[in-house]
C-alpha cells in the first residue's frame, strides 16, 4: 500500500512539472527495465553536407518527458561521476556565490526531483522520510531543495542524474544587450576543459577557444537564449573522437593555439576498447520562476567497432575529411585522423 501511495505521489508530480501544459510528464511503462535500455544512437555526423559550427537545434517540448534519460549505461556512468565528484570538487562543481543563483538552484533541484519520480515511478521513489531514494544504486538524496547547502545540492544532482548541468543567468535580465553569465555547474565529465576557468565568466569567454564561435555562432545563440521561452525544450548534437576510454578530461581533446598535435600511428590505438565516438546531447531549458536558463549535457561514448558494426564507418569518414581546418585542429583531427579512417575502412 505504501508503495502504491509513493508511486501515485510521482505520477502526481508529474501533471505540474515545469508548470507549463505542454510539459507533462509521461512515466515509463510498467515494465520499463532500465538495464535493457540501449543508450540513444546519436550520430550528428550522418548525412550532414558540412561541419562548419551550427547551433543546428531541435524542439522537443512535445515530449518532455525525454529530456533526462535513464539508459543501461546509468549505474557505470553515476559510479565515475561520483568518483570524480570526491576526487575534483573544484573542477567539477561550481556552487553559486549569490542568492539569486541559489534560488536558481534551488528551482532546478526541485525540477529534477520531480521529473524524476514523475518519469520513473518504481526506480526513484519519494517516501515518508522527506528523502529521494534512488532503487538503482540504493542512494538517498533530499528531495526538496535545501538553500542553505548549495554544495549538498550540486553534489546530489551530480551523482543521481548522468547529465552535467550549467545554471546561467543575467545580471540584469531585462537588458537584451547583456550576455549570459555562467553562476553555477556540475561538470562531471568535461570534454578538453577545466569548468573551473569558466565560472562566472559570460558566454562569450567561455567559447573564446571555439573556432568560428565569434563568426558564426556568437549572434544566433545570443538571440536564441534571450527569446528561449518558458515551457520550452531544446536539443543539440555535438560529436569528436577521443583515442582514451575516460569521461573526465580536462585538457588533451583539443588543440589550443600554438600548441603542436602529434600524429597518433594506428599501432598506437586501441581501436577495441579506446577508441570512441564522443557525443554531446545538449538540452536547453528556461526555469519559470528565476528566469534563468539551464544547459543539460549528456556524454556519449560509443565503441570506434559499434559504428564500424552500423555500417558508418563511410560516413564519419566523410565527416572527418570534411571537417574546416580550423575545426579539424580544435578537434585535433591530425593526431588521429589518419588513424581512424584506417580502422574504419578495413
Amino acid at each position: 500500500m505504501l508503495l502504491l501511495f509513493v508511486l501515485l505521489l510521482g505520477l502526481g508530480l508529474g501533471f505540474y512539472w515545469y508548470k507549463h501544459p505542454k510539459n507533462k510528464i509521461q512515466a515509463v511503462p510498467h515494465n520499463f527495465q532500465w538495464h535493457t535500455e540501449k543508450p540513444l544512437p546519436i550520430r550528428p555526423f550522418v548525412n550532414k553536407r558540412n561541419f562548419n559550427p551550427s547551433i543546428g537545434i531541435k524542439n522537443i517540448s512535445d515530449q518532455p518527458e525525454n529530456w533526462l534519460l535513464i539508459e543501461n549505461t546509468y549505474l557505470s556512468n553515476i559510479t565515475i561521476r561520483r568518483k570524480h565528484l570526491e576526487a575534483n570538487p573544484h573542477q567539477t562543481m561550481q556552487i553559486p556565490d549569490n542568492e539569486r543563483t541559489v534560488a536558481a538552484l534551488c528551482e532546478f533541484y526541485n525540477l529534477v526531483t520531480g521529473f524524476l519520480t514523475a518519469r520513473y515511478p518504481k526506480l526513484f521513489l519519494h517516501g515518508w522520510t522527506g528523502k529521494l531514494h534512488n532503487e538503482i544504486t540504493n542512494d538517498d538524496i533530499p528531495f526538496k531543495a535545501d538553500p542553505s547547502n548549495p554544495r549538498e545540492m550540486c553534489n546530489a544532482l551530480g551523482r543521481t542524474i548522468e547529465e552535467d548541468f550549467l545554471i546561467l543567468m543575467k545580471d540584469n535580465p531585462d537588458n537584451k544587450e547583456e550576455e549570459y553569465i555562467l553562476r553555477a555547474a556540475v561538470n562531471a565529465f568535461p570534454a578538453g576543459f577545466d569548468p573551473s576557468k569558466s565560472y562566472n565568466k559570460p558566454i562569450s569567454a567561455i567559447h573564446g577557444p571555439v573556432p568560428q564561435y565569434a563568426s558564426r555562432l556568437a549572434f544566433s545563440m545570443h538571440k536564441f537564449f534571450n527569446n528561449l521561452k518558458q515551457g520550452d525544450i531544446w536539443v543539440r548534437h555535438n560529436w569528436s573522437i577521443q583515442t582514451h576510454n575516460q569521461h573526465f578530461n580536462l585538457d588533451s581533446n583539443h588543440g589550443r593555439p600554438g600548441q603542436e598535435v602529434k600524429k597518433i600511428g594506428f599501432d598506437e590505438i586501441d581501436f577495441e576498447q579506446g577508441c570512441f565516438l564522443r557525443v554531446e546531447r545538449q538540452a536547453f531549458l528556461r526555469l519559470p520562476n528565476s528566469g534563468a536558463i539551464v544547459m543539460t549535457v549528456r556524454t556519449y561514448l560509443t565503441p570506434m567497432p559499434q559504428i564500424k558494426k552500423e555500417g558508418l564507418g563511410p560516413e564519419l569518414c566523410r565527416a572527418i575529411d570534411s571537417l574546416p581546418e580550423d575545426l579539424a585542429y580544435y578537434k585535433k583531427r591530425d593526431a588521429w585522423g589518419e588513424a581512424v579512417k584506417q580502422y574504419l575502412m578495413k
